[in-house]
């Protein structure tokens, strides 16, 4: 069972690490938001381990620990998982959620060793082996009990979703010197002509993934591919310069979103 301070601090560190889906949450019912929280914390921590360690082989150690202990944790009481571990095996769907996050972990592990993305096709695939187990992680975790129903829908959204953020965070890869791109970003033509083809491909899933008209109880699970729409709009204002800081703006929860859930149907 969850307490009321570590659901707190589940929401608090997802609000800093993946505003996207924090915001998401908030359009599960309150007995589900723990879980969507829970899932989320645990994506940010293994998607940055790329982030993180300067040796893939390092990395690698990470994330075989996660999948390991991912394979031993029965219940939230067990004493030798890692805090946000326990929080997990503590969830009610529990047993549902594991192979899903296990087969992320995988999904992470297996782009450890890939060199830069050559263009916009390589960074599909990347982002699309992703996709896949988690919108599937997610949507055990928000209770939906025909999610299989909305599985393309899922994969499209977060599909345009990590395009999204892949091309948001070129400014700050830059800064720390490891660009996840091929191509030359000193060259401003490059990077536009960069930007352009892989918004084209995130805006392409958002279409696809909107176009299911979700009922709304499946309606967050298309909430990050919202707000990456924002993103990808204040892109193409700015010419497809991914550096220019207005497409840095954190995500809104606008009107538009809000009427987006009221037509869903119920």
């Amino acid at each position: 069972m969850f307490t009321e301070f570590a659901e707190s601090w589940l929401a608090d560190a997802v609000r800093g690490q993946d505003r996207d889906r924090f915001i998401a949450a908030m359009f599960c019912p309150e007995t589900r938001r723990a879980g969507v929280f829970a899932v989320a914390a645990f994506h940010a921590e293994i998607a940055t381990v790329r982030e993180r360690v300067g040796d893939p082989q390092v990395g690698h150690i990470r994330l075989l620990w996660w999948r390991d202990a991912l394979e031993r944790a029965h219940a939230e009481e067990d004493a030798e998982a890692a805090p946000l571990l326990r929080l997990l095996a503590g969830l009610r769907d529990w047993p549902e959620l594991r192979p899903h996050l296990i087969a992320l972990v995988d999904a992470h592990a297996g782009i450890l060793d890939e060199p830069p993305l050559a263009d916009a096709e390589a960074a599909r695939r990347r982002i699309a082996g992703i996709a896949t187990p988690l919108s599937e992680a997610n949507a055990v975790a928000m209770g939906l009990p025909d999610w299989t129903e909305h599985a393309e829908m899922a994969r499209n959204a977060a599909l345009g979703h990590g395009l999204t953020v892949l091309l948001r965070g070129t400014a700050s890869a830059l800064r720390r010197g490891r660009s996840p791109w091929a191509a030359d970003l000193g060259d401003p033509r490059a990077r536009a002509d960069l930007a352009r083809s892989v918004a084209d491909v995130a805006e392409a899933a958002i279409a696809a993934a909107i176009a299911w008209h979700p009922p709304r109880r499946a309606f967050p699970l298309i909430v990050p591919a919202l707000l990456a729409r924002q993103h990808l709009r204040r892109l193409r204002r700015a010419g497809d310069e991914p550096l220019d800081g207005r497409f840095a703006a954190p995500s809104r929860v606008t009107l538009g979103l809000l009427l987006d859930w009221l037509r869903c149907r119920r």
